[in-house]
């Protein structure tokens, strides 16, 4: 016994741990991370298919809230989705899958109201999650009936917020009482927000393309204006430089109605005492010209759509006159001869005095 020792007391070798070999128990925890990367890829697969129907419809938002339906649904394990729109004091469904009925979409809606899951969640611009509806009625008396009217048992319902304010609902439904799980409660709000962004993209696109509308008949108007104004400035210069001569100034008029009228051609007509002459023309074609040397000066006895004009004061305009039932056959023979589809005539008056007629083609 070496010197010192106590007797009765080995000495203890401590020994350095060794590396355990994983229990065959850990194979379901990779099973949970594959399925739960399946979910992740599977959800945004889903939201990439919204985003490319929102992008494909930019005016339209049915086939996005369609969309949005179906693939809530089907990632949430829900029988049914549907989509509910406020409008007014009620709720418009919108949007449906799933088999569990509801109403027609587009023209079904509830009541905007606290007895309703939907109408609560809207109101209270909260998520609403009942187990079982059918037996709550006392808490939701409208919405419970309805859920044994349909069938159905467990409701999740999410807000449409836009700007602090809810504008509608998402729903799903399933026919047990299973509670849905707090990854799907959030996939819910995903879908949520995806129909809200649909929602503002159509909204946002019409109200662009009716400024965009607004803004080009704006221009279109001042445009119009501008060129009536030039016009009648051309004309008036015209009758400055010749106030002994008047066809100059008829053929100003002749050039600028086809010009401010966007027309093919422009004939203007004058009184001569008990005869109608034509004063001027502009675009009128060759044939057409030289079958009014035939025709004019006329009496104004004659009876035709120009000395109707004359005689009645009045307006004519003959749309499509190839095949118009209006139209005579007169009338279409003129306009083939014209090369014209549509005729428009004025007279010119001054006072009680009819002095002649302008008309276009």
């Amino acid at each position: 016994m070496r010197r010192g020792a106590k007797p009765g007391k080995a000495k203890i070798k401590t020994r350095l741990p060794v590396a355990r070999k994983p229990p065959k128990n850990e194979a379901p925890g990779r099973r949970d991370l594959g399925k739960r990367l399946a979910e992740a890829l599977e959800q945004q697969t889903a939201t990439s298919e919204v985003l490319r129907v929102i992008s494909h419809s930019p005016t339209n938002i049915q086939p996005v809230l369609d969309a949005v339906a179906e693939s809530a649904a089907r990632l949430c394990e829900a029988q049914d989705a549907g989509i509910f729109r406020r409008d007014g004091d009620r709720l418009l469904f919108v949007a449906h899958h799933g088999p569990i009925p509801f109403g027609p979409v587009g023209e079904f809606s509830i009541p905007l109201v606290r007895g309703t899951a939907n109408g609560r969640s809207v109101l209270d611009a909260q998520t609403i999650h009942v187990a079982d509806l059918q037996t709550e009625v006392h808490e939701y008396p409208e919405g419970s009936e309805g859920a044994r009217r349909f069938g159905h048992r467990t409701f999740l319902i999410v807000p449409l917020m836009r700007e602090g304010v809810a504008i509608g609902s998402i729903s799903l439904r399933r026919i047990e009482a299973q509670l849905f799980t707090d990854r799907q409660v959030a996939l819910l709000q995903t879908f949520a927000d995806q129909a809200v962004i649909a929602i503002e993209n159509v909204r946002l696109f019409t109200e662009l393309q009716e400024r965009n509308r607004a803004v080009t008949q704006a221009h279109a108007q001042v445009t119009e204006a501008l060129e009536q104004q030039t016009a009648t400035a051309e004309i008036l210069r015209v009758i400055g430089t010749s106030p002994m001569d008047a066809q100059p100034v008829f053929d100003a008029i002749a050039r600028s109605g086809v010009r401010v009228c966007g027309a093919q051609s422009c004939t203007l007509f004058v009184v001569d005492g008990d005869m109608l002459r034509v004063a001027a023309t502009h675009g009128v074609p060759a044939e057409r010209v030289e079958r009014f040397r035939t025709q004019f000066p006329m009496p104004l006895r004659a009876e035709n759509d120009v000395t109707q004009v004359l005689h009645e004061r009045c307006i004519f305009h003959l749309v499509d006159i190839e095949h118009n039932p209006a139209a005579t056959p007169e009338h279409i023979e003129n306009a083939r001869l014209g090369g014209y589809r549509t005729r428009l005539m004025v007279p010119m008056l001054r006072g009680e005095s009819t002095l002649g007629l302008i008309a276009v083609t």
